[in-house]
């Protein structure tokens, strides 16, 4: 099973952590409750695993991925650092009757 965590920072254990490019900026630091002020390197030390794709272009095969979370993340809009998590790639990159889960509640399962 693959679960995906799109703008992830190691909220959910197992689950593979999608950032940006702009998350290798040395100034880039977490932001959530479990581990606020680390680097992308600090979350890998502790066991997390991330990917680096840009929002809009995520590098999973079409139906692919179980589930897709997303928490707090700005979705389908531009952004100053760019576009936010996109609805469209969640929809393709999912398994039918797979699920997206945001903010803790589902949000879409796909046919």
């Amino acid at each position: 099973m693959l679960a995906v965590n799109l703008g992830g920072e190691g909220e959910f254990p197992g689950v593979l952590n999608q950032q940006p490019p702009w998350a290798l900026n040395p100034g880039w630091r977490s932001t959530t409750l479990g581990n606020p002020g680390k680097t992308i390197r600090e979350l890998e030390a502790e066991g997390h695993q991330f990917i680096i794709a840009p929002n809009d272009q995520l590098p999973f095969a079409d139906e692919s991925v179980d589930v897709v979370y997303t928490n707090g993340v700005p979705i389908d809009v531009l952004t100053h650092l760019g576009p936010g998590v996109q609805s469209s790639e969640i929809r393709r990159i999912l398994n039918p009757g797979r699920i997206w889960i945001d903010d803790r509640r589902v949000r879409y399962r796909k046919p």
